[in-house]
């Protein structure tokens, strides 16, 4: 007999399938008339709460990552940063992403300015069931040095913080 081996097809992840997915999710969570602060705020409800935590994801593609919050609905850190980035970013709230320094383990989040300055937006859940919504520098430091270190990060790479 003939033994035909096939490669397994790279799976590829396309922008413009993820922002259709992340418009379809706007719609159907903001409303007309809500603020920036609103909207930002119905985003992380559905991004804290519609994605199931696992412990590992792969974390060189950003739009994979999204891809994986919105359709696959589970994923770490990484997913969740990817997965709020592509919702903030369709929704035309200003936002970057924001990584932990140390690289064991590491974190990502991101940084949110619905107009008066950069906040802190992790909408990965906690343990503690903490809701990292809007928050300065000072409560994500206090946080992070009662809690391991769970937040260091290179403040030279970031505007500065509220």
């Amino acid at each position: 007999g003939t033994v035909k081996v096939l490669a397994e097809k790279p799976v590829y992840y396309d922008q413009e399938v993820v922002n259709a997915k992340a418009d379809e999710v706007l719609a159907s969570i903001l409303k007309d008339g809500m603020t920036q602060l609103e909207q930002a705020k119905a985003i992380y409800n559905w991004v804290h709460s519609k994605i199931g935590y696992i412990s590992h994801s792969e974390k060189t593609d950003m739009v994979r990552g999204a891809y994986e919050g919105l359709f696959d609905r589970r994923g770490d850190c990484f997913v969740y940063a990817c997965t709020a980035k592509v919702l903030l970013t369709r929704a035309g709230i200003k936002n970057m992403d924001i990584v932990k320094s140390t690289v064991n383990p590491a974190h990502y989040w991101n940084l949110v300015d619905v107009g008066d300055g950069w906040y802190h937006f992790d909408a990965t859940p906690r343990k503690d069931k903490t809701v990292f919504f809007m928050w300065t520098d000072k409560q994500l430091r206090e946080y992070s040095e009662s809690h391991k270190n769970t937040h260091i990060y290179d403040a030279s790479l970031y505007p500065e913080i509220n």
